[in-house]
């Protein structure tokens, strides 16, 4: 609504371009397990707010960020090697078996998890910053 008041019909296209194409690209995150429903709620709003272009900016950081928190959590809980093994062996499946069907088996296995907004706020930092200094 603030984008239609202030930009008009052009401000309403923004928000919606900005609110659809966070929600599929969060949803499908959301539909394999990655993330939850309230990142996928956050994501949309962020959208709506800020334009296609920041949220997709925001989330490459953020998921570039939660790579490295998720890989210290292996080295800190030494299961590095184990999740190699598994992440191979999803590859596998799906690369040369073309078994989608693993891609939602990986919903059900016990990993180490931990809440993606603790890499969602340094995101939005360096989204921010490098978006509008």
């Amino acid at each position: 609504m603030f984008n239609l008041f202030i930009d008009g019909w052009s401000g309403l296209v923004f928000a919606v371009a900005g609110a659809g194409g966070a929600f599929i690209a969060f949803f499908l995150l959301y539909v394999i397990g990655a993330l939850g429903a309230g990142d996928v709620k956050l994501f949309t709003a962020i959208g709506a707010m800020m334009g296609v272009s920041f949220v997709f900016q925001l989330m490459l950081y953020s998921l570039l960020i939660a790579g490295i928190i998720g890989l210290l959590l292996l080295i800190m809980h030494k299961r590095m090697l184990v999740t190699g093994q598994k992440l191979v062996k999803w590859l596998f499946f799906i690369v040369i078996l073309q078994d989608m069907k693993s891609v939602m088996g990986m919903k059900h296995q016990t990993n180490i998890k931990f809440p993606f907004m603790y890499a969602v706020i340094p995101g939005a930092a360096l989204t921010w910053f490098y978006s509008f200094i």
